[in-house]
């Protein structure tokens, strides 16, 4: 069984994944000015300091409940806290709560918040700020994507809708206990704790919800319960970070914490030279692997919580037949692509689950493997016949735009490459290069594009993944970039998060699996491996998949 009664949290093993928005956007060269602190011109051998490298700027959102990018979300996790941690191992430790219990029917969870804890201002921590919290989730003007996390809780729609006062499903108890009651079993509810950091009602409550995205007070001088405290922002520079002398975890040994922003060219060099701790690396150069450990960097790889993939909008004409976007995976050398672009860094997928959970389907999915025959065949079977060069069906060509982000170089390159082999099967592909935003602006509602190449980071859980394939929300879903509408797919989503055994929801989700496999509304692409270079003097680092910064208090730099 998953859920146990006073289960305490350092106990349970992590339940796997589910999805959140890869992003990449341009990256800048900055170097971090004089005047940001005394960390920030100190040499590799200053314990008090850790560089961390970003590819792109944070755009400044930060606040848990409003962040959507891998960059915001980095500087969240270490100025907020959840009520439950994820460790290395992603199992589940205690966060602002020390301890949960289940009811008897799994329908309620009660956590005993830990006693003491202060705001970064000095303010005292309490249940009516996790209340406050996970109600302004289910606010009517809430302008966040985090609803659905907490959309089964009793009350929590009526409340979303207009018709009620409150969430009649979270009760405080007292001011360090907190209960949450759902409409049914709800497998991810423990994953949903540990992703979403809580915010102070003293402060959060003081400007109207709907200008939350716009209040530079909230947003310029976020306040949490973190390893560390929030200095500074300079867009496209850095952002830095200073120790939380009071966090509940034990204040930092590191005094300091400075991401940022780098370019991709020089990221690597400035490791090497020390006027970095850690970067993220995006090349697999065997070269670039060669110079780093000759200069004593040290290189960990791990399968990733992340994809990339080529969407194709099924509200437009030319994709509204699977056969097509069947014959479009078949025509990719997605197997080619890979090893040009990632190496043995990374493999192919066919299904739209983490390779590093324990719910990616072991057997039967399709391959699809590289055909040109075969891709042309499905057209043809889809009523397109190839004149000059180019199919055409009812005296319409198959010419489609691609929009592909800027910022991650890796799936950058991968543009061309798609754009010859389904030319090589008589699709015309115009490639559009824009920044994230933009093109992330082109997919919502209906989608005013017709193909797309992004990527998605997963969760800790893939009952999750309702909000990107749930026909209810299809067209109003951030993250639908298909516009996917499935009834099977919602109803084996369902059972799955009302499933308990971890074995059976893994069939569940095998099966959802080989559907999304067979309807193809993705291009599935290919994981490459988080692989982390960083600083030898580093002792205590360590991450996984899905927790950034576990134990982060406990890092340190020898002199």
């Amino acid at each position: 069984m998953l859920y146990k009664k006073k289960k305490i949290l350092s106990g349970l093993s992590s339940i796997a994944l589910s999805l959140l928005l890869f992003t990449g956007c341009g990256s800048t060269s900055a170097e971090i000015p004089s005047d940001a602190g005394s960390a920030s011109n100190e040499s590799q051998s200053d314990s008090s300091v850790l560089r961390y490298a970003v590819a792109s700027s944070p755009k400044g959102l930060f606040s848990p409940l409003l962040s959507n990018t891998t960059y915001d979300n980095n500087v969240n996790n270490l100025v907020y806290s959840p009520l439950i941690l994820l460790d290395e191992n992603n199992e589940y430790k205690p966060g602002l709560a020390e301890k949960y219990e289940f009811s008897d029917d799994n329908l309620t969870i009660t956590f005993h918040l830990r006693k003491g804890i202060k705001w970064h201002d000095g303010e005292p921590f309490t249940a009516d700020d996790v209340l406050f919290t996970f109600t302004s989730m289910a606010d009517p003007n809430y302008t966040g994507s985090r609803f659905n996390e907490i959309s089964k809780i009793v009350g929590a729609q009526d409340y979303h809708d207009g018709k009620a006062d409150s969430i009649s499903g979270i009760k405080v108890i007292d001011e360090n206990t907190i209960s949450f009651t759902y409409t049914e079993v709800f497998a991810p509810s423990l994953s949903n704790f540990s992703q979403r950091g809580i915010i102070p009602k003293h402060i959060w409550s003081k400007v109207n919800i709907a200008d939350w995205e716009n209040s530079s007070e909230l947003l310029n001088k976020p306040i949490g319960t973190g390893p560390y405290k929030f200095v500074e922002f300079k867009p496209d520079q850095y952002v830095e970070l200073e120790r939380n002398e009071d966090y509940f975890g034990g204040a930092p040994k590191i005094e300091k914490f400075i991401f940022k922003v780098t370019n991709t060219e020089t990221e690597l060099s400035e490791l090497a030279k020390g006027d970095l701790d850690i970067v993220t690396l995006t090349s697999t150069k065997e070269e670039d692997f060669k110079m780093l450990k000759d200069a004593g960097i040290k290189i960990e790889e791990k399968p990733s919580a992340n994809y990339q993939f080529l969407t194709m909008n099924s509200n437009k004409e030319f994709f509204k037949d699977k056969r097509v976007r069947q014959a479009i995976t078949y025509a990719i050398n997605r197997e080619g692509m890979a090893k040009s672009l990632i190496g043995e860094h990374g493999k192919v997928i066919n299904a739209p689950i983490s390779l590093a959970g324990w719910a990616y389907p072991e057997s039967g999915l399709n391959t699809y493997d590289y055909s040109v025959d075969k891709a042309k065949s499905l057209l043809n079977e889809a009523g397109w016949t190839e004149k000059d060069g180019v199919l055409q069906k009812d005296g319409v060509k198959f010419e489609v735009d691609m929009l592909v982000p800027t910022g991650n170089k890796v799936r950058e390159q991968s543009a061309p490459i798609i754009q010859q082999n389904l030319k090589d099967v008589g699709i015309t592909v115009n490639i559009s290069t824009m920044d994230i935003a933009s093109a992330m602006a082109k997919t919502h509602g209906e989608g005013d594009y017709d193909m797309g190449l992004f990527g998605f980071t997963l969760e800790v859980d893939p009952g999750d993944a309702d909000r990107y394939w749930a026909s209810s929300i299809a067209n109003g879903s951030q993250f639908n970039f298909s516009n996917f509408i499935n009834t099977q797919s919602d109803e084996l989503l369902d059972k799955a998060t009302k499933t308990i055994d971890k074995n059976e929801r893994k069939k569940i989700y095998a099966e959802w699996g080989k559907l999304i496999n067979e309807e193809a509304p993705y291009v599935f692409l290919y994981s490459q491996n988080d692989i982390r270079a960083y600083n030898p003097k580093l002792e205590g680092y360590t991450y996984s998949a899905y927790s950034v910064f576990p134990g982060i208090e406990n890092w340190t730099i020898s002199k």
